[in-house]
């Protein structure tokens, strides 16, 4: 096995995916809602958590997820989680029931024709930032991900006391994670998949604008689209009470 897997539940397989500086643990709350319907399994991935540090090129980690997890699941992946569930839905279709993606998006950088996303600097410069102050740059990253929603403090203090408690990423794995982000682009793919999606974004999410939806559909108009308005980069932990009923209304169709 490549990952560490926590399972819990009953029923048909779910799986869920974290983002860049975590691990399956930010799932917990979620998780323990599913479970009541789901066998739910929150995948550390490699570097991450429990996880040995492993490749992360794309093809691989998607091919490892494939062996590790069951087929015909249900996909949640937040932010780079989701970019991972992206790809398993194009090239493990036999894997991935349905697809939910939260904060995430095909290409995390801008371009001439992708202009709400990232600047490519900012993600270089945390990069950079990266070789020399891992924790001060991981907390940066903390504060951008709550930046603008209702109560971005008591987030903020959330997420440095989970970042606290369960352990930080390797340094190694964060690299490759931001490189992942910086490099990838799923666009062209997106026709390709043939699973129900579901698209939940934040309002004020400034890392995953939500006017990033709109250009999504045009590549994918099968998409379906939901914004939770208050919220920023992390909707299933600062607002679960408004995403937990869009994700279920999703799950039971």
């Amino acid at each position: 096995m490549n990952f560490f897997i926590k399972q819990q539940g009953q029923g048909k397989p779910l799986i869920l995916l974290h983002g860049w500086g975590f691990n399956g643990e930010i799932w917990n709350t979620i998780a323990a809602e599913l479970s009541q319907q789901w066998t739910v399994y929150q995948v550390d991935l490699p570097g991450h958590g429990r996880s040995p540090m492993s490749e992360y090129r794309l093809p691989t980690l998607v091919e490892q997820l494939a062996t590790d997890l069951p087929q015909k699941a249900v996909w949640i992946g937040w932010s780079l989680g989701g970019l991972l569930a992206l790809a398993m839905a194009r090239w493990q279709p036999a894997s991935v029931r349905a697809l939910v993606l939260v904060a995430s998006s095909p290409r995390f950088v801008t371009a001439a024709d992708w202009p709400h996303a990232m600047t490519p600097t900012v993600l270089e410069h945390f990069a950079q930032q990266l070789q020399h102050d891992t924790m001060g740059t991981l907390h940066r990253f903390l504060a951008l991900q709550v930046k603008g929603s209702q109560a971005a403090r008591q987030q903020l203090r959330t997420l440095q006391a989970l970042l606290k408690k369960t352990g930080v990423p390797q340094a190694e794995a964060l690299q490759a994670g931001l490189t992942l982000l910086q490099n990838t682009d799923l666009r062209s793919e997106l026709l390709q998949i043939r699973s129900q999606a579901l698209l939940c974004l934040g309002g004020h999410d400034t890392l995953v604008p939500a006017a990033m939806g709109k250009n999504c559909q045009q590549w994918w108009p099968a998409l379906h689209k939901v914004c939770i308005k208050p919220a920023a980069h992390i909707p299933f932990l600062s607002h679960p009470e408004l995403f937990l009923p869009i994700l279920q209304d999703f799950l039971s169709q």
